[in-house]
């Protein structure tokens, strides 16, 4: 112990009566925390400066016109930017000279509203659907971090132009409504009149329903009269123009229903074209996704649960045309073999579509956990989508060729049957000389109608029934306090409902261990690698070698001269370590709940610092001090000081835990935003636990390396270059 003390004492009295060497120990000591402090100082607010980042914008909209509410969104966007601070926007009116100053560098992107931008915002209203869009262009060479602040400006202005798209219409809406609520009150109530009209819908069935029994009551007596004899002529002629009468009547109510027939038969070529669509739409959601993937993480994940719900629709769709068909084959004179066929490719579809739903969970997890999309994954999914559009199209196909025409002869068979069958009434009653031959060709077109009749009267009485319960329900919406009140709000205050369509859920933000500027948060990463520098600074000017003094040190054993010379070494480590966490705290005023705390944990890591440095150096020689600057590099990426450890390479996630730095930079960290139970103390211990390996290679196994290291030394002096 003695021999320990006169080493370190004899290194201290050298440097004391040596003016240069204290110059050089001065300079060792303080360039470490300059290192720290100006790092920390430059990374103080970077994102609190953003305004000097320029970047054009340039709107050609040319506006719309929607229910005669003018409307120009690239106006919007520009009045809300230029109350926007956070980038330096610069409005422009030429995309030419946007363009420009981009290619150039001048500014760092340009964001272009095109001229039908308004115009495809509200095309959602008409049967041609554009979704609008806007270019971003960026120049990437000017600098890595600026495009990551600007691609967030663009997706700000991305959500700002969602929001208005839903203020706006709704506004249209609620302004649209008050003026046709207006007029519709002068006559007593909107919701009145159209519970009236139901009303007379309903009662106007009735009547058709009288009739069509009548007239099928007429047919079926005309079938059995046809088999009586010559003598009942008389009657029979009575019986014919009654049920001409009758046949006037109905004609005009066949006419509408043979309508109303084929545009079914047509809306369903409608529903298969839309659910076609959805599945464009499901690859513009899935490119969405993977674009996103690179950025959010979290919102790669929920637009790929939109996308399940995206196809959970198209399932309904395709299952409520199940439904239809089933029904509408059922209720034909004879079952048609093509509806069956597009029923079951439906039912495939269908099963297809629901394998899809089940496959999307899974990877929103993975993005969400690993903040990647694999091509692998994208590419599936992908095939997945496109086999369901290929049988989407091939369903939509095989409709509009084989079953639509089909249907189309069908309806045209029955309805003409009836046709043909008012009309040979109307012209039986010129002549009943010829009766028998009418009666004789009428019989079969007679059981035919009256089939056709009694479905025609099933469709009325759904139709009466479906209009009685829809009344029903507007004359309880009519009385409900809660629509009367949503009434109100749409009629007097159409800004107040668009505000709120556009914006209906507000993120209230509860900050835990709040840290008040960026500087404090990189403080603690900084200022352990200022400490790690110190302690290379240490090892590359000073030596780790002890010499014998023949007058007081003789027979210096290995374990007196290593910690001899470590005492001079920590004792300099931690003089570099005070200043680098006084400056922080006192100089630069980083935000620090436990300072004393704080200078402990910048103590304990310089202590265990050195002795690393200063045993892999003493140990190795020149080798050792180059392994202290690869420990130095795979600490910096892989300690989890500037980025979550979770987002770098799974190499650096292995071994993270076993890095002195970590568990520096933890205990700093918990003293700038405060200590959450043992974790402090826990981080120290996990410090000194680096320390038993150091004292091993330090006193056992450097004995061993003495004569390699002589070595080593020997060729590279042989050199005169090293």
């Amino acid at each position: 112990m003695k021999n320990i003390l006169r080493i370190f004492l004899r290194d201290v009295n050298r440097l004391r009566t040596n003016v240069i060497a204290i110059v050089v120990i001065v300079g060792m000591c303080v360039i470490p925390a300059l290192y720290a402090w100006f790092n920390i100082a430059v990374n103080w607010d970077p994102y609190g400066s953003t305004s000097g980042i320029q970047v054009a914008v340039v709107s050609l909209d040319e506006g719309t016109e929607m229910e005669k509410v003018h409307i120009n969104a690239g106006q919007q966007i520009i009045k809300n930017l230029r109350a926007n601070d956070d980038i330096g926007w610069q409005f422009l009116t030429s995309e030419k000279e946007a363009m420009e100053k981009v290619e150039s560098g001048e500014y760092y992107a340009a964001i272009i509203v095109p001229a039908d931008f308004s115009r495809n915002m509200v095309s959602i209203f008409t049967s041609h659907v554009e979704r609008p869009q806007f270019d971003y262009y960026i120049n990437e060479k000017k600098n890595a971090i600026a495009p990551k602040i600007t691609d967030k400006g663009a997706t700000a202005i991305q959500t700002q132009i969602d929001e208005t798209f839903i203020s706006i219409v709704t506004q249209a809406a609620a302004q649209l409504f008050d003026t046709v609520s207006g007029t519709l009150e002068a006559d007593g109530g909107p919701m009145d009149k159209l519970v009236q009209s139901f009303r007379d819908a309903e009662q106007d069935l009735d009547g058709f329903v009288h009739t069509i029994d009548a007239f099928s009551q007429t047919t079926a007596g005309i079938q059995s009269l046809v088999k009586t004899t010559q003598a009942t002529l008389p009657d029979v002629q009575a019986l014919i123009k009654d049920g001409k009468t009758t046949a006037t009547d109905v004609q005009a109510l066949l006419l509408s229903s043979k309508q109303v027939a084929r545009e079914t038969v047509k809306a369903l070529d409608d529903i298969f074209a839309a659910a076609q669509t959805g599945y464009n739409d499901l690859a513009d959601t899935l490119d969405s996704a993977a674009a996103q993937a690179e950025t959010s993480s979290a919102k790669a994940a929920d637009a790929l649960l939109k996308l399940s719900d995206q196809v959970q629709n198209i399932v309904e769709i395709n299952d409520t045309c199940i439904q239809l068909l089933q029904n509408l084959n059922q209720e034909l004179p004879q079952p048609s073999s093509e509806l069956s066929a597009l029923v079951k490719q439906l039912q495939a579809a269908n099963d297809a579509n629901r394998q899809l739903i089940k496959e999307i969970p899974p990877l929103a997890q993975e993005v969400r956990s690993s903040g990647k999309m694999t091509n692998a994954a994208q590419k599936k999914l992908r095939s997945s989508i496109d086999s369901a559009l290929a049988k989407q199209t091939k369903i939509r196909s095989d409709y509009r060729t084989k079953v639509q025409p089909k249907l189309n002869k069908v309806i045209s068979s029955i309805y003409d049957s009836l046709t043909d069958f008012s009309q040979l009434l109307t012209g039986a009653s010129t002549g009943v000389a010829n009766i028998h031959q009418v009666l004789d060709g009428v019989d079969d077109t007679l059981s035919g109608g009256k089939n056709a009749l009694d479905s025609t009267k099933k469709v009325i009485d759904g139709a009466k029934n479906k209009l009685e319960k829809a009344a029903v329900s507007l004359e309880n919406v009519g009385s409900d306090e809660r629509v009367k009140k949503l009434m109100d709000i749409l009629k007097t205050d159409p800004e107040l409902m668009g505000d709120f369509m556009s914006s209906p859920v507000k993120i209230h933000t509860h900050t835990l261990y709040p840290i008040k500027n960026y500087g404090s948060a990189m403080a603690p990463f900084y200022s352990i690698l200022a400490i790690w520098v110190g302690g290379i600074v240490l090892v590359a000017i000073m030596k780790t070698q002890v010499s014998e003094d023949h007058e007081r040190l003789r027979r210096i054993r290995p374990y007196q001269a290593y910690f001899g010379r470590y005492i001079l070494f920590m004792v300099l480590g931690l003089v570099q370590a005070t200043i680098i966490c006084l400056g922080d705290l006192f100089y630069l005023q980083i935000q620090c709940e436990h300072p004393f705390l704080f200078l402990l944990a910048g103590w304990t890591s310089s202590i265990i610092f050195v002795n690393i440095i200063y045993t892999l150096t003493i140990s190795f020689g020149d080798i050792g001090k180059a392994l202290c600057v690869i420990l130095l590099v795979i600490q910096i990426g892989g300690a989890g000081g500037t980025f979550p450890i979770e987002v770098t390479p799974q190499f650096f996630q292995n071994l993270y835990p076993f890095l002195p730095f970590t568990y520096g930079i933890n205990a700093m960290r918990e003293c700038i935003a405060g200590v959450y139970g043992m974790n402090y103390w826990l981080d120290l211990l996990r410090l000194f636990a680096f320390v038993p390996f150091s004292l091993l290679l330090g006193l056992v196994l450097r004995k061993p390396l003495v004569r390699l290291n002589r070595f080593f030394n020997k060729r590279i002096e042989d050199t005169e270059l090293m």
